[in-house]
């Protein structure tokens, strides 16, 4: 069921239309997220302070689940109007937000990390309406994911942050697959007929992407880990001085959480690009 009260897909449809202003809003957005970084880092370590991190703990966790009620209520009413792919949509729905919670409660560092859900949504919507396909605008985004946290790692926070986030990226790709679940459940259309999964662009695109590393890490461009480095590395992907384990203990708190090891992270992010082409596959 299509009605002329469709919101979203107006949009969609507006910025299909409009690409010089679609790609503008891309590069606004990922500059906007790529510059904000360390001025909201300040406020939330100022905020963090003024109340204590078990107290701003406890208040990210209290603001997380109101936003999860008005987010299912939501999610509710439009079901009801769009019926269509019933299955497929209640089947990543809860995949999305199953992953999430699992994420929070095994790879935080600290609780308002649940800002990654909400930052790059905005930027996968965006580039669903250069692409038309769910799946592809969650691969696409990931490279701008990359180039943040290579940022933050290499020129906001080199002495501070010794591995490469992988972490973040996981669930910054999760808040966008969670982005073109809930535009699929609000009656946004994407393009049908889709080509064959091998013959789709953002396919080739992940494959020559996953060439490109494992060249890049066997020619020691990028090292794996600082025992790994050679005379012409570029980039080491963790930092670490001690041995990996799947716990890591974070210094001076008494906190346990999981960093992926970047041979783990990669293989688990380019999964998880996969199982979201299956938005635009298994709806047809």
């Amino acid at each position: 069921m299509e009605t002329s009260e469709n919101f979203l897909q107006r949009c969609v449809t507006w910025l299909q239309n409009h690409r010089a202003v679609n790609l503008l809003l891309i590069l606004v957005y990922f500059l906007f997220i790529y510059y904000m970084h360390d001025p909201v880092v300040h406020l939330s370590i100022w905020v963090m302070k003024a109340m204590s991190l078990p107290v701003y703990n406890e208040v990210v966790v209290v603001i997380v689940l109101l936003l999860l009620v008005l987010f299912i209520a939501v999610i509710a009413g439009q079901f009801r109007k769009y019926k269509n792919n019933g299955l497929l949509k209640v089947g990543y729905l809860l995949f999305s937000v199953v992953i999430i919670l699992i994420h929070f409660c095994t790879m935080f560092e600290m609780n308002i990390e649940v800002i990654h859900v909400f930052e790059y949504p905005v930027l996968a919507i965006l580039i669903f309406c250069l692409t038309q396909r769910f799946g592809a605008a969650v691969l696409f985004t990931i490279p701008f994911m990359l180039m943040d946290e290579w940022h933050q790692y290499i020129v906001l926070y080199p002495s501070y942050v010794d591995y490469f986030e992988f972490n973040d990226i996981m669930v910054d790709t999760y808040g966008c697959g969670l982005a073109m679940v809930t535009l699929m459940i609000c009656g946004v259309k994407g393009e049908l007929p889709v080509s064959s999964f091998w013959k789709r662009p953002e396919f080739v695109f992940l494959i020559l992407a996953l060439i490109a590393l494992a060249i890049a890490i066997k020619t020691c461009f990028f090292a794996v880990y600082e025992a790994d480095k050679c005379s012409n590395t570029w980039l080491v992907l963790n930092r670490i001085n001690e041995i990996p384990t799947f716990w890591r203990k974070y210094p001076g708190r008494d906190v346990v959480y999981h960093v992926m090891q970047p041979i783990e992270a990669i293989i688990s992010i380019s999964g998880l690009a996969v199982i979201y082409f299956g938005l635009d596959s298994l709806r047809e």
